[in-house]
């Protein structure tokens, strides 16, 4: 039975911390939301950021790498069909292999748009034949600075429609902090006096 090289909440641990010292180094206020499994069903995310100072919003699922004959990064079906609905949510594929390299963990990490086709096992080799590009950090927050990746969140309507489809089905409560918690500091660093739902 393949397993993986670290175990995916480290993984994701680090690349997450490594994410909000990269924007705070930048000179950004960022905010992080980790989704509870709940959630997760609903919204294919492991972590949700926003960053008040550019107004954007962007997700990520994370998968640990795995050894086989080959390295790869295995995918669940509907997982993948629920994620390519959401066009700001991509993959956070990590490349570490050793716990001593922890502090390049987003250095280490590959972005992928879910736009390819399922496959249970993403390999590391061979991704521009046919295959799936992706993005290094700095290629992904130029993108994002430049509205290419993520969602640009002007008002609190705009992130209502964009966890909408979660508000049935998921814990309601959740939902409602989340939005609060990503909209308290926004652009102009006021409170809003309403409540996102």
């Amino acid at each position: 039975m393949p397993s993986p090289y670290i175990a995916e909440v480290q993984t994701a641990h680090w690349t997450s911390d490594g994410i909000r010292d990269a924007f705070r180094s930048a000179g950004f206020d960022v905010r992080d939301w980790p989704l509870t499994q709940h959630l997760e069903k609903n919204i294919p995310a492991d972590q949700v950021f926003f960053s008040p100072k550019f107004s954007k919003l962007f997700g990520l699922q994370y998968k640990a790498i795995y050894r086989n004959k080959e390295d790869f990064w295995p995918l669940d079906r509907a997982q993948h069909e629920v994620l390519q609905r959401y066009p700001w949510i991509f993959y956070s594929c990590s490349e570490l292999r050793d716990v001593a390299d922890h502090g390049m963990a987003l250095h280490l990490a590959r972005f992928y748009r879910p736009r390819f086709e399922f496959r249970p096992d993403l390999p590391t080799a061979g991704l521009f034949r046919g295959g799936h590009p992706y993005f290094r950090w700095g290629t992904f927050y130029r993108a994002l600075k430049e509205c290419r990746v993520g969602v640009r969140v002007q008002s609190q309507d705009e992130l209502r429609e964009l966890l909408t489809p979660v508000v049935g089905t998921a814990r309601f409560r959740e939902v409602r902090q989340m939005g609060e918690f990503l909209l308290a500091d926004f652009e102009r660093r006021t409170v809003f006096a309403e409540r996102l739902f």
